[in-house]
């Protein structure tokens, strides 16, 4: 990694520890990859329902203003509750 890269976000250096690239920019930015630990977040990481993989991404693309417009928030799916697909035997 080269030493002269900034986060997209910030604007400050980063270091390849405590940064992420992001998924639909694909530009470097601050990530802290521990919560126990103090950092600096200039995005944001969380599980695709789709993929089921984790997905990054940078607070510019998450506010709309990367190449891509920020996830949805995932829908929960219910079952109907109503009408059976079988009928009761006698």
């Amino acid at each position: 990694m080269a030493a002269s890269e900034v986060c997209c976000v910030c604007g400050q250096p980063v270091d390849e520890r405590d940064s992420s690239v992001c998924m639909v920019c694909g530009e470097r930015f601050h990530l802290n990859p521990r919560n126990d630990a103090p950092g600096k977040d200039c995005g944001a990481v969380w599980i695709s329902d789709q993929h089921l993989a984790l997905e990054l991404a940078c607070q510019r693309c998450l506010d709309g203003g990367g190449q891509a417009p920020p996830p949805s928030k995932p829908t929960i799916r219910r079952p109907r509750l109503g009408r059976r697909r079988y009928r009761r035997r006698e």
